[in-house]
């Protein structure tokens, strides 16, 4: 229980720049600064948004990613499509400029250099069909490269657009980091004297481990490395390798283990196998809160490594600290 709500608390620390920080002590407004428990209580009541926050952060970054991916694919397709109709359409021009079709004197000639009225006309209708043909593949180009150049311009406005929805959190995102000092520094004046968390113990809870099945090598490895960063700070949208946010964490070690993951806690959600609550061994990716704003990996049944959050460094909790969402099995 004090595990859990040192975490509640600590939560809370980085969090009311998204959520009305000025309601606390503004910077700018000189008068009397809350109570110990007031301050708690603002915490505890915004204690999951700078998460929020960074998980935000975190899934307009893989949103982005996708959509620079698609803009690729739409450049390669609508190069080739243009060279391609270049290309046929210059065959198509020297057709109707270098072959006789057109020309009455050029007809002539075909004419006088055909063995007979029948070749003459067998040669004309060749170039009939020829040019005939050139000019619906040059069509049927035509409305591929318009096709692939319209795919190229939205993919474009859709990077343009997720760019500008990364940028803006982003900046609530080091709003919200200026902030978070100032509210350590409340913390550490208010409550200093009764709340051993600000003083720098931030400890996981007494959790005996409980024995669970078989883990594969992957996930093993993804634990040995997880808990190898036991320690290292907490850093919104951070993934190593010496500070991390929850899913940057998960990512990191995931990734010593040849499995790549995405930089965001919901977006991880969606990877692997889901497994039950009573389910969970070693290496499976646990997730809480709704939506999903946080995840850790799991040790065992009972404890999990993860980055808490602001002012909390890498550590070993209970799985069943926070409001517990479902867990996934990647290996």
């Amino acid at each position: 229980m004090a595990s859990s709500r040192r975490t509640q608390v600590l939560r809370g620390v980085g969090v009311l720049a998204l959520t009305g920080a000025a309601t606390l002590v503004p910077a700018t407004v000189a008068h009397a600064e809350p109570s110990c428990s007031e301050a708690r209580q603002q915490f505890v009541v915004n204690g999951n948004a700078a998460e929020k926050v960074a998980e935000q952060l975190n899934d307009a970054r893989v949103d982005r990613a996708k959509v620079a991916k698609t803009v690729a694919a739409t450049d390669k397709k609508a190069r080739a499509a243009t060279q391609q109709y270049g290309k046929v359409a210059a065959d198509f021009k020297k057709i109707v400029s270098g072959e006789l079709k057109n020309a009455p004197a050029g007809q002539f000639a075909v004419f006088f250099t055909s063995g007979s009225p029948k070749a003459f006309a067998e040669r004309m209708a060749l170039m009939d069909y020829v040019a005939g043909r050139k000019g619906k593949t040059i069509d049927a180009l035509a409305t591929v490269r318009a096709d692939a150049v319209r795919a190229q311009s939205e993919a474009k406005q859709q990077l343009a657009a997720k760019t500008k929805v990364e940028k803006d959190i982003a900046a609530k995102v080091a709003d919200l980091k200026k902030r978070a000092t100032t509210l350590t520094g409340l913390l550490s004046r208010v409550c200093v004297e009764d709340d051993p968390v600000v003083q720098g113990v931030a400890g996981g809870g007494d959790v005996t481990p409980l024995p669970v099945g078989p883990a594969s090598g992957g996930a093993v490895k993804a634990v040995q490395v997880a808990m190898a960063q036991i320690g290292d700070p907490y850093v919104w949208a951070a993934g190593g390798p010496n500070a991390f946010d929850c899913s940057g964490l998960t990512s990191y070690a995931w990734a010593a283990a040849g499995v790549s993951l995405p930089h965001s806690s919901s977006a991880q959600f969606g990877t692997g196998r889901r497994v039950s609550r009573s389910e969970v061994r070693a290496g499976d990716l646990v997730f809480f809160y709704s939506p999903i704003s946080h995840v850790g990996i799991a040790i065992n049944n009972s404890q999990m490594v993860h980055a808490p959050t602001f002012g909390v460094p890498v550590r070993i909790d209970s799985i069943d600290s926070s409001p517990f969402t479902g867990a996934t099995r990647l290996g």
